[in-house]
């Protein structure tokens, strides 16, 4: 086997133009492939964390009777005490804060506009939420009550207020009667969640309260906890932080529904892993034309070297030794590309990783779910399936010409011109 795989690589350095054009060929194939990957999965973790940082937080606790029915986001399903909730939380070492959602009307006195409002506390929200940090214009609301609100540029435009105008809203109360109140726009936001700037009205949950009729206190009505947890280093840590620290707090709430970043963002990790299958389509093209140039180059070796594979089958090598030398050969050519090509793809990730691309330039005027810098993250487990790949893809590939070689008989062989 010593000699076979000596012979190999002698072939495979002398037909020096054919070996390097396959090997480059594979070599940017499973490059694209695994840098491509590290991008879509960045991608995706930016997806993920706009998420969690403007609308669904890394973890909510709510009364499973109110997400049965959370399209109506009924009052009378709130949490009997979100006091208890939210110690619970603390006590496993995470930021949380209350919301109050709920169903309300917003008139300019001119056009009324159905929203789904959130009540927040404004002195905790900013530790889990990024909606604080992103007024364009204005300011975000006050600690203290102060009858104002704070809207989505967008659906502000549609309205056509800005800050310092005066809005009625209305909405149904915990005892079903309309309520109305005037408030005052305090400020407009703009996030890289679309449903917030179209439709975010944001209210002090004391204001909304009394709105509502819901109460005052700590133990006001409240809908929902939500849960910052840290920041992980990649997706699917992210995802398993999330489902570890759901199962601690839903042993700590037994009563309450406890969701994770997996169930709330369940939707869109469901996208993601129909993608991920369509993210092959360019590496099987880019490989399906490196096996061809791997036939080429050794049935090319076969037609050149039939005089030479006579003299070796006349000196004794059997015909299987003849196969093997050229599935060696194309092996050679399989190994050359793999490590190539993991060696560009890991170049790409690290360049993704340490400088990042700039969505904002990228976006232009598209409404894209991410903001700031796209930054790819490491996964070895591609890159391991574009190495296999590429090599598997070279044996397969080898083979209708190694056949043709050992085909071959010596007398014909040496006869050859």
């Amino acid at each position: 086997m010593g000699t076979l795989w000596k012979i190999a690589l002698r072939n495979t350095a002398r037909h020096g133009r054919r070996t390097i054009i396959t090997a480059v060929v594979m070599m940017v194939g499973i490059g694209v492939f695994v840098s491509f990957d590290s991008v879509i999965t960045g991608m995706d973790r930016m997806a993920i964390d706009t998420m969690a940082d403007y609308t669904t937080s890394s973890l909510k606790i709510r009364t499973p009777a109110y997400v049965d029915d959370i399209e109506a986001a009924p009052l009378d399903k709130g949490l009997p005490s979100p006091t208890a909730a939210l110690a619970a939380a603390a006590s496993d070492g995470t930021r949380s804060t209350p919301r109050l959602r709920f169903v309300a009307r917003i008139s300019n006195y001119t056009d009324e506009i159905p929203v789904l409002a959130d009540a927040v506390d404004p002195s905790t929200d900013g530790t889990v939420f990024k909606v604080a940090s992103s007024v364009e214009s204005g300011s975000w609301l006050p600690s203290a009550p102060s009858h104002e609100v704070v809207l989505g540029a967008e659906l502000a435009s549609e309205l056509k207020v800005g800050v310092g105008d005066a809005l009625l809203i209305s909405a149904q109360t915990v005892n079903d009667v309309t309520n109305a109140d005037e408030y005052t726009v305090a400020g407009l936001v703009t996030t890289p969640a679309t449903e917030v700037n179209r439709g975010g009205l944001y209210m002090g949950l004391q204001d909304a309260r009394q709105l509502l009729d819901a109460g005052t206190g700590p133990d006001g009505l409240a809908t929902e906890i939500d849960v910052a947890l840290p920041r992980a280093p990649s997706l699917d840590s992210a995802l398993a932080q999330g489902d570890a620290a759901a199962a601690r707090l839903r042993a700590a709430l037994p009563g309450l529904r406890v969701d994770a970043l997996r169930d709330l963002g369940a939707s869109y990790l469901a996208l993601r892993n129909a993608k991920a299958s369509y993210s092959m389509v360019p590496v099987l093209i880019v490989l399906a034309i490196s096996a061809v140039g791997i036939i080429n180059t050794i049935l090319m070796s076969v037609f050149s070297r039939v005089r030479e594979i006579g003299v070796l089958r006349a000196y004794g090598m059997t015909p299987r030794e003849i196969k093997r030398l050229f599935t060696l050969e194309g092996l050679c050519l399989g190994l050359a590309g793999s490590v190539l090509g993991v060696g560009l793809g890991a170049l790409l990730d690290f360049l993704a990783i340490s400088r990042g691309i700039d969505m904002r330039g990228l976006a232009g005027g598209w409404s894209l779910p991410v903001s700031g810098i796209l930054r790819g993250e490491w996964n070895p487990r591609t890159m391991v399936i574009g190495f296999v790949f590429g090599i598997v893809v070279s044996l397969l590939a080898a083979r209708i010409p190694a056949r043709r070689a050992a085909r071959l008989e010596p007398t014909d062989a040496l006869r050859f011109q």
